[in-house]
């Protein structure tokens, strides 16, 4: 038989009879059971090896910050009764879990997840389940303990958790694909997109402990810095010693309580409370209904700032005109530019007056005033870095409002 007749019968062999897939080789019992054991955590076993577990209850009058824990029923039963939609809304029924992870790095293959907290709302009472894997060679077993993959649609809240956290638990399921269950596609709440829509240009930070100390009420004490959780974690992998991991436990239970709070606190002010905030944090809510088209819900929030708040409520004004503009209420809407665009700044001072200028020169029919609103935009245009198409944008508008007005008087003479 020549060479490449016995190749092509090996060939053939190979596809009458294919390799079997091994199975993956149990992992050891951990080391360090009992010292893990001595900060609540408890072992578990599974099919794909073992996980810690630790469970914190909660009764629902639990106050973390300015707020009770089962004022979340009265916030999403107020949800319900709402006539706008709004990403916060949620519908009734569907299973809530407050989701958070704690990682040894930001990203890569290396980088794993070794602790993931679940609270949910369970009868009379609140239920934190942490879930710690031992070492990687436990991996799927700690994935598959958390239970996310059971839930068809969950709605999953979470703290930057939309661009961070879910992202990596999708990839480190991915590693294990052949054996886990298929990872729902929930919808997810991520708090860090809305606080930065409540309080964009109010706090200089967007972390979630600056938001706990100057908006929830609650100073964390004794917490462990973020950047300490990977060795802290990897050395306890190593000696066993649990008191760092204790307090790792410890920074990822405040932060999913401080989930809770916040979405309470960021429902409340993006339905009814119109008194605890500044002007610029209603302008931004404002601004996030007028965004989601709710128009009748954003001027709610702008005519507020605009009665109530006096000069601080520019930038309420001029989406508000831009509204009264959208609305048809012409003289009111230029009436609002006009008061805003002398307390603005930048591009959008410019743009104020231009909106002033287009009213005046469409709608009301004034070129006079139409030209001296094109006025003002080139000053403000000088005296601040704008882009250069709104600047030929100026140009050419006073340029057609001097022939338009040129025109006019000629044919007035005419006449």
């Amino acid at each position: 038989m020549s060479f490449e007749s016995k190749l092509l019968q090996m060939k053939g062999m190979l596809k009458k009879q294919p390799a079997k897939k091994q199975a993956p080789k149990a992992a050891a019992r951990p080391l360090f059971e009992k010292e893990w054991g001595n900060i609540g955590l408890e072992l578990k076993e599974n099919k794909f090896g073992f996980v810690y577990e630790k469970k914190i209850r909660y009764p629902l009058t639990h106050q973390h910050g300015k707020v009770e824990l089962g004022e979340l029923n009265r916030v999403l039963a107020a949800w319900e009764q709402v006539p706008f939609e709004h990403p916060f809304k949620l519908k009734p029924g569907t299973p809530i879990v407050f989701f958070d992870t704690e990682t040894t790095g930001l990203s890569g293959t290396g980088a794993y997840i070794f602790l993931i907290g679940l609270l949910v709302q369970k009868d009379g009472h609140f239920e934190m389940t942490q879930y710690i894997m031992p070492d990687p060679s436990h991996e799927a077993a700690f994935l598959y303990e958390t239970g996310l993959w059971r839930d068809e649609e969950p709605i999953i809240f979470s703290y930057n958790g939309k661009s961070f956290d879910w992202p990596q638990l999708m990839s480190r399921w991915t590693m294990h694909r052949q054996v886990l269950p298929k990872l729902p596609a929930p919808l997810q709440i991520d708090l860090f997109h809305g606080t930065k829509r409540i309080w964009k240009n109010e706090l200089e930070r967007m972390k979630l402990s600056t938001i706990e100390a100057e908006k929830l009420g609650f100073v964390r004490e004794g917490d462990v810095p973020g950047y300490l959780i990977p060795p802290i974690y990897l050395d306890a992998v190593k000696s066993g010693y649990p008191d760092g991991l204790a307090k790792v436990l410890f920074h990822n239970e405040l932060d999913i309580l401080s989930l809770v709070s916040l979405y309470v606190l960021s429902s409340d002010l993006l339905r009814e409370d119109l008194v605890s905030e500044t002007s610029g944090a209603y302008t931004n809510i404002g601004k996030w209904y007028a965004d989601l088209k709710q128009f009748d819900q954003s001027a709610t929030y702008l005519e507020h700032v605009t009665q109530e708040r006096g000069s601080s409520a520019a930038m309420a004004r001029y989406f508000l005109a831009i509204q009264k503009k959208r609305s048809g209420q012409y003289d009111e809407a230029v009436r609002l530019f006009k008061e805003a665009a002398p307390h603005l700044r930048g591009s959008v001072e410019v743009e104020a007056w231009i909106h002033a200028a287009k009213l005046y020169e469409h709608q009301l029919g004034d070129l006079d005033k139409a030209i001296t609103m094109a006025g003002f935009a080139k000053q403000a245009s000088e005296h601040t870095k704008v882009r250069n198409s709104l600047v030929l944008d100026i140009q050419k508008r006073l340029f057609r409002l001097d022939e338009k007005k040129r025109k006019k008087h000629a044919q007035v003479a005419k006449n």
